[in-house]
């Protein structure tokens, strides 16, 4: 034990509560602190323990400190186990997470007291999958990885999880399944992701095609799967466990990869953890440059992907499973794939050499070998033959003839003044469809709704018959194509364009620079650039007011969070200050000289808590991160609440609030004060990271008045002069002015 080493981390403590030092910057130093054997798991619990004793930290703070984490949830034990200074574990007690590498099912529990595992979907050497839903939004469903003890129970591999997820949540592919935020609860640490309708490749293949897919059943997903690789390779980022586990087929026969990233989190950049310990690494499907320890490459994806769709076609792995270093000791081959052609067996197999210098660069190089040429080349001479062409040409003159023969009978029964005027009436129907065809994109529809892709085939139906002239019939389809259109539009989910691409980082940097404030680029991580379809909802025009929260408060006998504890913060840059005595009342009433007066500004001064009871109040919800940044950025993605450029902040800079109805509306929908009043608590997906979003009209900096800024509080008790909220809605259909 080092006790400088443990004096240092109680002195740290203390400064994070003054605001001297970032809770990243203490976990750091926790980190390397047990990572070098400084002390120990129970050495620092036991330290923690004292700190309380001694009235000079909290229970409270150690929580936000830890964010909850198996060391939390030891301290909070009330000494049931006294500390030896061996790694602490998690309780077993209960149905939950056990030690070792078992790993007990979690059916019917609750998460973060709100995401309700209903059942598991699978198991892997990384955790079980469960299918959840979300508890405080009604409707939203989820895919939930529960991580094995191991990975939560080594701080710097739960950390290197983390980086791996917010790195892979940038990539917005529709053949990547989205992965959303790492959590933490009492016993478990969690991934949050998007849950869909299928199954896992290797279910289909064990369950439906013992034997091999048809080429032609498996080469959409082989398309698909290499899509979505390509994609990540694109953005530097390789998967490290691909295998048919990882690879889900969703009952619309699209194929999405799982897991990026995860297993190199889970070894480390160094090699510190074992990845058999941890199942992060699956040895039949992993290069030899990975079973000994080499820097991941994009090769060894292909690698994997080579074992993948020789599985696929095949039935088997291609080396009956063992790895490839046994593999490559005993000289083994591949053999040939019956369903497929000499070039493409070669295509495969150059996926599978055993050294990186030999084997396929590319995904997309592999792509091409495998690509079904030969066989359309192969039916080309029966194409070459003269007969052929002579047999077509006299079939397609008769053909003509016939509809010529149709066409004009059918025009000598109607008259011509019959035929305008369905061909008026066609003209009408399809530039009313055009029209709404030019909104659907313009309102950024999900291409993949029902709804939408109807209407679609329907006008590509009646384009082919109006150019035929079948009028009458053309006109019918673009009625039905216009219902469909205007169904969608009112109920069909949005794509919303969120988060900083590398260009507004560039300037946000620069921004910063010529403010005289410090920062990198390292200070934006949490802002990637991503694509997420959203459902039909409706934000509050305005944020909740005075007079709002007072009818809620006083029909509820409800006292918040800063009245509790006597007083509420002060933030300014990196340092948070306490304000004793203060609350949304004091503040309301320092407003103006009558409650009357100060019944219209916006409430402030009001926790994450309070926001959430007073919404569930109005049978509402607070809205979600992605929904408060759609409305607050629009479709043409805005910078700033007023715009894309920064204001003068001396010469534009406002010193008062407005009143809530006066607030500029700056939003989507006709929303008023986004980004540009209080900043407003928000659902950031996690009960261990309350998120507040928008720019305070107190706050000078212009890097902070960007709508894609974040603040996250760790402790839902905590609450700002300037902070404020708004309610939401989930809907059926979105409110009329939006559509």
């Amino acid at each position: 034990m080092n006790s400088n080493e443990l004096d240092q981390i109680g002195a740290a403590i203390a400064a994070l509560q003054t605001g001297e030092i970032s809770l990243a910057e203490l976990e750091a130093r926790i980190a390397n602190g047990l990572s070098a054997g400084s002390f120990s798991a129970g050495e620092l619990s036991a330290l923690l323990r004292k700190a309380v004793e001694a009235g000079t930290a909290s229970s409270e703070v150690v929580r936000r400190v830890l964010g909850e984490d198996v060391f939390a949830a030891e301290f909070a034990k009330d000494q049931r186990s006294k500390s030896d200074g061996t790694r602490l574990r998690p309780s077993t007690a209960g149905n939950t997470l056990g030690t070792g590498s078992r790993q007990i099912h979690l059916d019917g529990q609750l998460l973060s007291d709100r995401y309700r595992l209903e059942r598991a979907l699978g198991e892997g050497g990384m955790g079980v999958v469960y299918f959840a839903r979300d508890e405080e939004v009604k409707g939203e469903i989820f895919a939930i990885k529960v991580l094995k003890p191991e990975i939560r129970e080594r701080p710097e591999a739960l950390e290197l999880v983390r980086e791996e997820v917010r790195k892979t949540r940038s990539l917005a592919h529709p053949n990547i399944v989205g992965v959303y935020s790492v959590n933490l609860d009492r016993n478990s640490a969690f991934i949050l992701m998007e849950y869909l309708d299928g199954k896992a490749l290797d279910a289909l293949i064990d369950e439906d095609f013992g034997r091999g897919m048809p080429f032609d059943r498996a080469w959409p997903l082989i398309q698909d799967i290499c899509a979505g690789l390509a994609y990540a390779h694109d953005h530097s980022v390789i998967h490290s466990d691909l295998k048919p586990s990882n690879i889900f087929v969703s009952t619309a026969g699209k194929a999405k990869l799982l897991d990026f990233g995860i297993a190199r989190a889970a070894r480390g950049g160094s090699g510190r953890f074992d990845p058999a310990t941890l199942g992060a690494l699956t040895p039949a499907y992993a290069s030899c440059e990975m079973l000994e320890g080499g820097k991941p490459d994009q090769r060894d994806d292909v690698y994997a992907l080579g074992c993948v769709i020789y599985e696929m076609l095949s039935g088997k792995h291609p080396f009956d499973c063992p790895s490839a270093l046994e593999a490559r000791r005993d000289g083994m081959k591949v053999a040939p794939i019956a369903s497929l052609t000499a070039k493409q067996n070669a295509a495969v197999a150059r996926t599978l050499a055993f050294d990186r210098a030999k084997r396929t660069d590319t995904v997309e190089a592999l792509l091409s070998g495998l690509a079904p040429t030969t066989a359309a080349q192969g039916s080309s001479a029966f194409w070459a033959r003269p007969m052929v062409w002579i047999g077509l040409a006299c079939l397609l003159v008769l053909l003509l003839s016939g509809i010529v023969w149709f066409a004009l009978s059918r025009d000598s029964t109607r008259g011509p003044q019959a035929a305008g005027q369905e061909q008026q009436a066609a003209d009408g129907a399809l530039s009313r469809v055009q029209s709404l065809i030019e909104k659907a994109r313009a309102l950024e529809l999900d291409p993949a709704d029902q709804l939408f892709a109807q209407g679609t085939q329907q006008l590509t139906a009646a384009r082919q018959n109006l150019a035929a002239g079948a009028a009458a019939e053309g006109t019918r389809q673009l009625m039905a194509a216009q219902t469909a259109l205007e169904g969608a539009i009112s109920s069909a989910k949005r794509l919303a364009r969120l988060g900083s691409p590398a260009d507004e980082i560039a300037s946000a940097l620069a921004l910063c620079q010529r403010s005289g404030n410090r920062c990198t680029a390292s200070d934006f991580s949490d802002e990637p650039p991503r694509t997420v379809a959203l459902s039909p909802f409706e934000l509050d025009r305005t944020e909740v007011s005075n007079a709002e929260f007072a009818e809620f408060a006083g029909a509820n006998h409800y006292v918040t969070e800063p009245e509790r504890a006597a007083g509420l913060h002060a933030a300014k840059d990196a340092v948070v200050a306490f304000r004793p005595g203060q609350s949304w009342k004091t503040l309301r009433d320092s407003v103006a000289s009558s409650a009357a007066a100060s019944s219209g500004y916006p409430v402030r001064g009001i926790d994450y808590k309070s926001a959430a009871d007073y919404c569930g109040w109005r049978g509402r919800r607070l809205p979600t991160e992605d929904e408060w940044e759609y409305v607050a950025r629009g479709t043409d993605h805005r910078i700033f609440g007023w715009g894309n450029e920064p204001r003068n902040i001396q010469a534009e800079s406002r010193s008062t609030l407005l009143p809530v109805n006066d607030q500029p509306a700056t939003g989507l929908f006709g929303t008023r004060g986004l980004g540009d009043g209080l900043l407003e608590w928000v659902n950031g997906g996690t009960s261990t990271e309350h998120i507040l979003r928008g720019a305070s009209w107190l706050d000078t900096n212009p890097v902070n008045q960007r709508l894609a800024m974040r603040r996250v509080v760790d402790a839902p008790i905590y609450a700002f002069l300037d902070s404020g909220f708004r309610c939401a809605q989930s809907l059926r259909s979105w409110p009329e002015q939006s559509q």
